[in-house]
């Protein structure tokens, strides 16, 4: 999935020196990588309230069937659950079911957990476990998550506690998804009774989770309350209410979170990191993003793999991490960063090291424009100008593009703009590069991999290899991870090769909240487990 952190225009400005010149002028810019946190001490005490920022602004909706963007998902995450939920490492645990069994290839039997209600006291059915399911799997309905479907023939209940899913072929994916929105439970009644308006400020939604919605005020604010008859006995959520606003600015988020208006949030704008480290808790952990170009038109300037190579050759990557991220980030060989090497990660390590490592070449750049006549035409790069850091890294990319004699036009996005080109072919006509981050759902290569096989709806340029569809194919039915990991990376070195993408860099996840809270550890997966839980007051 593809997410977006609200961030100011102003960073153009930030940006308009040359990467190498920021990261060597000392202060922030120049920062060292920052220690990664993994353990925080537990909370001790109760608090009434605490206000959190969404730096991408207001939800358009809180239907769990749109989820895949952060503003939905990072509140939704403590109100509505799936079957299963992710441990700190990914691990998946039991959550509305409490075990699965795999008899075939073909077959997962849930058994669900008994005596879990929704927040106004109807038990939690079988039949509102399918329905919720088979309610994403309708194309009228736009969501994203219809994708873990490909392969599935059907899911029913099949007991009082128990539902069945039967595939058409074996899909190694299948089982994460039981503990992300693609099968989160929401009531069948209420949904149906809501129609259309399920989700939003005027009816809400029904889930069974640790927070409840307490009220919406469109423009302003949403407040969860805590939900006392949460079937999880062992965690008692010490946040009685959660307050989100909706503060997109980066320079007005700083001053909310500086001067305690605001308590805390995700996605804390790079330049608010110096300004805020002696506040609060400042801390970074690994993700499971990264930050890339996709080639959009293959028929353009960039049929030609000598503009592919120049492209890639002419990115100052040492200069990214430096001045854009702060030493926030790392560099990338391959589309999928390691942390996301979930099983085989000596065969990925391999296949990781023998790929070129990133280094910016203006002479190589220059010396493939030259020989190209592709390359010498215009090249519009799209770029969203709510996320700071991809302002200022376009910006880089276009003025090295001219020192190479390439023609870079920028094409800013505003962050609607930027939702669009993920579901509308006209919001990508007229555009060759596009600039993006995004995050894999848990560590599975296959899950990014497999967008660029033929005829998917995310493989956005058309991208057709035989190999490569083969390899994935191959990978999504073998279960033994070493023999999966070989698929994956066999399909990997086909796609550097082609310069499909252009990997730039992965950056940590970071969060920031005030000083009398604790028990937060930053990780990639706050977008799908509920967070809040862990959060409270310090002793």
């Amino acid at each position: 999935m593809t997410r977006s952190r609200l961030a100011a225009i102003t960073a153009i400005l930030a940006g308009s020196c040359t990467l190498a010149a920021c990261a060597d002028g000392g202060g922030s810019a120049a920062a060292a990588a920052p220690d990664l946190t993994t353990a925080v001490p537990s909370p001790a005490r109760d608090v009434d309230t605490v206000t959190w920022n969404l730096p991408p602004g207001e939800p358009p909706t809180l239907d769990p069937a749109q989820s895949a963007i952060e503003s939905v998902s990072t509140p939704l995450a403590n109100m509505c659950e799936g079957l299963f939920t992710f441990g700190p490492d990914y691990e998946r645990r039991p959550a509305l079911a409490t075990a699965v069994d795999h008899p075939d290839d073909l077959t997962y039997v849930i058994h669900l957990r008994e005596g879990v209600r929704f927040w106004d006291g109807r038990p939690v059915t079988p039949d509102d476990v399918v329905y919720s399911v088979k309610r994403i799997l309708d194309p009228r309905l736009g969501s994203s998550w219809i994708g873990w479907a490909e392969r599935l023939r059907s899911i029913e209940p099949t007991g009082g506690h128990e539902v069945t899913i039967k595939l058409k072929q074996p899909d190694v994916l299948v089982p994460n998804f039981f503990a992300t929105p693609a099968f989160d439970v929401v009531e069948k009644a209420f949904a149906e009774s809501a129609g259309k308006d399920f989700g939003t400020a005027g009816h809400g939604v029904m889930c069974t989770g640790p927070y409840k919605l307490a009220g919406w005020t469109q423009g302003q604010n949403i407040t969860l309350t805590r939900n006392d008859g949460w079937w999880n006995a062992q965690v008692k959520p010490k946040v009685k209410n959660l307050r989100f606003t909706f503060i997109t600015d980066p320079s007005a988020q700083t001053a909310a979170l500086d001067s305690g208006d605001v308590d805390g949030q995700f996605s804390v704008p790079r330049a608010a990191h110096v300004r805020l480290k002696g506040k609060g808790n400042l801390l970074f952990g690994q993700s499971l993003s990264p930050t890339f170009l996709s080639v959009l038109n293959q028929k353009g300037a960039l049929s030609d793999p000598a503009t592919r190579q120049a492209v890639q050759a002419l990115i100052d990557y040492k200069g990214v991490i430096k001045s854009v991220y702060q030493g926030a980030a790392q560099p990338l060989r391959a589309l999928v960063p390691p942390a996301a090497w979930g099983y085989g990660k000596d065969v990925y390590q391999q296949a990781y090291n023998a790929l070129p490592e990133p280094a910016q070449d203006l002479e190589k750049a220059k010396k493939l424009v030259a020989g190209s006549a592709k390359a010498k035409q215009k090249i519009v790069l799209a770029y969203t100008t709510a996320i700071d850091e991809e302002t200022r890294t376009a910006t880089a990319i276009a003025d090295a593009a001219s020192q190479a004699g390439m023609r870079i036009q920028l094409k800013p996005l505003t962050a609607e703009q930027y939702g669009a080109m993920f579901a509308s072919p006209q919001a990508r006509a007229g555009v060759d590069l596009f600039l993006s981050s995004g995050y894999l759902d848990f560590p599975e290569p296959l899950t990014y991999y497999q967008f660029f096989t033929t005829g998917n709806f995310y493989n956005f340029a058309g991208y057709s290899d035989k190999e490569y569809d083969t390899a994935i194919r191959t990978a999504i039915a073998t279960a033994d991870p070493a023999a999966r990991a070989r698929e994956v990376t066999r399909a990997q070195a086909i796609m550097a090769h082609d310069l499909v993408n252009i990997p730039i860099a992965t950056q940590y996840v970071n969060v920031y909240y005030k000083s009398g809270l604790t028990g937060l550890v930053p990780r990639q997966n706050y977008l799908y487990v509920p967070w809040a839980t862990t959060l409270g007051g310090k002793g």
